[in-house]
């Protein structure tokens, strides 16, 4: 259990680590930041990194951005049983909450979306964690959290990776893929942080894995709970974003009907999240979707699978790193920004074509011409890496994609 009492230090000054800030000063907390920004000096309770140093000793806990790296060259690794994240913080505000957490490769954000949009008209309910979302800043957390009976937290391989109090009821892995291999160093490492979300699991809690998930990894893996449930995905039919849609529905439905029996997962009030396969023009048996917010090749390519032929995939930002080749079939392929000759290392061809472009908008500009003559069905826009090389943030993409879908008027 967290000591309110004792000594803390915040390192790192993003979002958890100003939502923890505000979160000790209403607990009258002492505590003191640390961060990189000198823009940060004016700020109260900074201590600068010399001083930092020769205080480290005196600090009882150390609450870093769940991103940071905690290796064997950082300052605080000698002290690394002693940090915590953000979330940590909530297990001294519970009452009997359940509680669910969601990670994966992709699909977390509209994993918890559909779970809470299946939940709420019954049971008051939220989502916090790496949605974006935190609840530790409010002044009455605790009388906030009482009239709350789910809450839903999207985790990161980040997270988990550090997190040590907080419990969960319900713990799922929506998919496994390569990711975040600069940080976790191996592909193994990456799948063992994801699968200690288990670890966080009451001993009453249930553990949701799709089947293909615990045949891959259980020469891996210790399973830890009794209480796994392996979801089976059958074949998945429909348009493009039911298909997008239907992966994760069967693990959704088990978790609804184990919290209760009632529930059935409901199709027709789901509403999805901005830039997540967003069906952005249809028009002249053309449709354009709008997936700036994929960041991972190999997902890329699996729901470019999911189109019919007569299709163009783009792709475009910084790509993560993979540990093998990733096979591309029957599609025009076009490639945007300053990491396309290393998109292209990743990939394999098979009956498909590439071209590479500066920008975004030359490969509209290129798109529109060239349809006159090939009348292509599908265009999806799934840029596979992330968004910083030209844009703010995979919002940022996304609304110029629109933007510029709009102005060239396909």
């Amino acid at each position: 259990m967290i000591d309110l009492s004792k000594k803390f230090l915040i390192y790192g000054f993003g979002i958890s680590g100003k939502s923890i800030s505000r979160y000790l000063h209403n607990k009258n907390s002492y505590y003191k930041i640390y961060d990189d920004n000198l823009v940060l000096s004016n700020i109260k309770n900074i201590i600068r990194k010399n001083t930092l140093i020769k205080n480290l000793k005196n600090f009882d806990y150390f609450v870093v951005s769940p991103s940071i790296k905690i290796n064997k060259k950082h300052l605080l690794f000698p002290f690394k049983n002693k940090i915590l994240i953000d979330l940590d913080f909530l297990s001294l505000e519970l009452n009997d909450q359940t509680i669910i957490g969601v990670t994966g490769t992709e699909g977390k954000s509209t994993t918890c979306q559909y779970l809470f949009q299946n939940l709420y008209k019954k049971y008051k309910s939220t989502i916090i964690g790496n949605f974006g979302n935190t609840i530790l800043e409010k002044k009455n957390i605790y009388n906030y959290l009482k009239n709350l009976e789910i809450i839903i937290i999207e985790l990161s391989s980040y997270q988990l990776d550090k997190i040590k109090y907080l419990k969960l009821d319900h713990a799922l892995i929506t998919n496994i893929s390569p990711d975040h291999l600069n940080y976790h160093e191996s592909y193994n490492n990456y799948i063992k942080s994801k699968f200690s979300i288990q670890s966080i699991l009451k001993k009453s809690g249930f553990f949701y894995i799709r089947n293909e998930d615990f045949r891959s990894y259980n020469h891996l893996i210790k399973f830890e709970n009794n209480r796994i449930i392996k979801i089976k995905i059958g074949k998945i039919n429909g348009s493009f974003i039911n298909k997008i849609r239907l992966l994760n529905v069967p693990m959704i439905s088990s978790v609804l009907k184990k919290i209760d029996f009632k529930i059935s997962f409901n199709k027709s009030i789901l509403k999805d999240l901005p830039f997540r396969n967003q069906l952005i023009k249809n028009e002249n048996n053309l449709k354009i979707y709008n997936d700036s917010k994929c960041t991972n090749l190999e997902n890329a390519i699996m729901k470019n699978k999911f189109l019919n032929n007569n299709k163009i995939l783009i792709l475009g930002g910084k790509p993560k790193i993979h540990p093998k080749k990733l096979m591309i079939n029957d599609s025009l392929i076009l490639i945007f920004g300053h990491h396309s000759t290393t998109i292209i290392k990743n990939l394999t061809f098979y009956n498909s074509k590439y071209f590479i472009f500066k920008n975004l908008i030359d490969v509209l500009q290129f798109i529109k011409i060239i349809n006159f003559d090939y009348k292509f069905k599908h265009i999806l826009f799934s840029p596979g890496g992330e968004s910083f090389d030209q844009f703010k943030d995979f919002h940022h993409r996304g609304r110029a994609f629109n933007t510029m879908i709009k102005r060239l008027k396909f």
